[in-house]
């Protein structure tokens, strides 16, 4: 017998049942609906705001996404166009060029100017098909 009055098989029996715990682990966007319920007892509607808080955020993050990719969209598109007529100019003052008795550098721009436009719609077609390979990976 110990000197507290237990024997030393209850003393063992009492230290295993003090070390054991239970651990619970959640994840998510929200807390586990536990905790929500414990807020809602601490303030009352507690868990409906913080529903209403989640909400609100995650409506503020879709429209600025929304916003992000329309505005790239329309760089994309007016960065094509502007290359587009810049390659026409090219190739039209090359032609001009040759027109006027410049036939070499006529050439040279007109050359210049379509080979641009040329690489440029390779590189992108390229580009195209290595996004479509690495997202069916």
């Amino acid at each position: 017998m110990a000197r507290n009055g237990l024997s030393k098989t209850q003393i063992k029996q009492t230290a295993r049942q003090a070390i054991t715990g239970i651990q619970y682990t959640y994840s998510g966007p929200l807390p586990h609906p536990e905790v929500l319920e414990h807020y809602d007892r601490i303030v009352p509607g507690g868990a409906e705001r913080i529903f209403t808080q989640f909400e609100s955020q995650a409506k503020h993050r879709q429209s600025i996404e929304s916003r992000v990719i329309r505005s790239n969209s329309f760089a994309q598109i007016f960065g094509a166009i502007s290359a587009f007529i810049l390659g026409l100019v090219a190739i039209g003052g090359g032609l001009f060029l040759v027109y006027v008795g410049k036939s070499l550098e006529g050439f040279g721009v007109f050359f210049t100017g379509l080979s641009s436009l040329v690489s440029v719609y390779i590189y992108g077609k390229k580009t195209q098909s290595e996004e479509r390979k690495s997202k069916q990976t």
